[in-house]
């Protein structure tokens, strides 16, 4: 499939223009009252677009959280990708305990951890949230690691090259068969990387093909 074209915006309208972008999403997604699944990724830029779409008139009822990766930590470390979903959607939108999966960061067996993860899955993703890393990471996974050749597994306990580095991460074949995705990345230092992933090199954020990527004008290398 074609890759869909970069929607570029300025610095100050990223968070609402991805919070509008999510809204539209998650509506199609729950249209005749369907439940709907929404799978979130942290970082810097998520945070403040999750703070937007809780502002924004959906059917949250309807909507099941999921997480696109998450590092071994307590649900309540500042690391915690859960955390910032807590803080920025669920408390914000009063969203109840039975509709959140979360990754089990704090579990020793991290491998048992990642097996039961897959069990909670849907079969298939409405939405996805992803960001990209100055290394052109996605979700956890990393350039050159053996993660981005899992073909059967849906759910892997990798090690990342930033600590904390064990981490819990959905896999390509996940990431490549949701419904839609929203990739956001921002600031000039993933300008390069930007232009590297949009132009199909192989790099673990250009896998994902059918991502719409929204950015600021700095990532996008425009002034």
């Amino acid at each position: 499939m074609s890759r869909p074209a970069p929607i570029v915006v300025d610095k100050e309208a990223l968070a609402s223009e991805g919070a509008d972008w999510l809204a539209r999403a998650l509506g199609d997604a729950v249209a005749g009252g369907r439940r709907a699944s929404l799978a979130l990724s942290g970082g810097s830029t998520p945070g403040p677009v999750f703070r937007e779409l809780a502002k924004r008139d959906v059917p949250w009822a309807l909507v099941d959280f999921y997480f696109v990766d998450e590092r071994f930590v307590p649900p309540d470390h500042p690391e915690s990708n859960y955390l910032l979903a807590e803080e920025a959607l669920f408390k914000p939108l009063g969203v109840h305990a039975e509709q959140v999966f979360r990754m089990q960061g704090e579990r020793q067996d991290r491998d048992e951890a990642a097996h039961d993860y897959e069990q909670r899955l849907p079969a298939v993703l409405d939405v996805v949230v992803l960001g990209m890393g100055e290394d052109g990471h996605t979700a956890s996974l990393f350039p050159g690691a053996s993660s981005l050749e899992e073909k059967t597994r849906r759910v892997l306990a990798v090690v990342g090259p930033k600590p904390p580095p064990w981490r819990m991460t959905l896999t390509l074949p996940v990431l490549q068969s949701a419904r839609k995705v929203l990739g956001l990345v921002a600031g000039a230092g993933k300008r390069d990387m930007v232009r590297r992933v949009l132009a199909g090199e192989d790099l673990p954020a250009a896998r994902v093909t059918q991502a719409q990527w929204m950015m600021d004008k700095a990532a996008a290398g425009q002034p």
